[in-house]
Formats: structure tokens, sequence, C-alpha cells
């Protein structure tokens, strides 16, 4: 089971996955929420409601699968906020992300601290990846979670 970060809406909505040209990614990521293969705490919604953009168009009629924070989470956030340099405004669910998957034993997916081509940033290691080591909490990216839900995607040739 995955806990989603915002940049796996972001990125894989906009540059990795777009919905016109890969809408089973979108149909897959919306049935594991619905299902339960996959959470997203609700800062990652308030996160994407902040830029009130196509990709929160698509995740507001979600908005009841987002999972708010129980007690234990809330804890393990509030420790992690200290580790987290500077959040800003696309990093806010980072903490609750990292705790959500601490807590429940779950996998974070992320495109944090890796770029486009697959090697680590240079704040590999003060973003979440970093901080999933840290703490033994596994961390993958999107394309990776995608493999691990049982995703399968091809392509059909343009027509014309």
């Amino acid at each position: 089971m995955f806990v989603l970060d915002t940049s796996v809406f972001i990125n894989g909505w906009r540059y990795h996955y777009p919905p016109s040209t890969f809408p089973g990614v979108w149909d897959l990521i919306a049935a594991a929420l619905s299902d339960g293969r996959a959470i997203g705490p609700r800062e990652v919604l308030n996160e994407l409601a902040a830029k009130d953009d196509d990709v929160y168009a698509w995740a507001k009629p979600m908005a009841d699968v987002f999972v708010d924070p129980d007690t234990e989470v809330q804890r393990e956030a509030g420790a992690l906020q200290a580790q987290l340099l500077k959040p800003g405004l696309r990093d806010n669910a980072d903490p609750w992300v990292i705790a959500e998957a601490k807590v429940r034993g779950l996998t974070v997916v992320t495109y944090e601290g890796t770029t486009f081509g697959g090697t680590k940033t240079v704040k590999a290691s003060t973003k979440m990846p970093g901080i999933c080591a840290v703490l033994r909490v596994r961390c993958v990216t999107l394309p990776e979670a995608l493999g691990q839900l049982g995703g399968s995607f091809q392509l059909g040739l343009p027509v014309g």
C-alpha cells in the first residue's frame, strides 16, 4: 500500500502521464485511492486546492478518500516538521505523507529528490527520499508504484 505525495499528482499529471494520453494511469490511481491500496493525506488535497487547477478539479470529487490524520500520525508529523527544511507551498504535506507511511507501515510515493531522468537531485538527502531512508520508510517514484499496483499501459498508434 502507498501514501501519495502532492508531487505524484502534479508531476505525474503535467509531465509524465498527461491524462489525455494516459487516462488509464489516472483511472488506476483513482481506483487505488478508492479501494484503499493508496491513500492521500488531507494536506495533499489542500496543496492541490491552493493551485486550483485541472489536477485539483480531477481530485476534488474524490475528496472523501483523502484521509485526515489520527492522533498517532499527528504526533509523528509534528516530530517530522523539525527535520524538514523551510517548507514552502508544495511541501506542507511532506510530514503528513511520511508520518502516514511510518505509522501505517506504507510506502511513500513521490517525485521529490529525483530528476525526470531518474537520478538523485543535489537536495535529495533533505527531501522525502532522504528522510524516508533515515526513518527506514520505503520510498518510490510513481512509475514504480504503478507497476506494483498492477498497471500495464500501452499506447496505440496514432491515427492519421
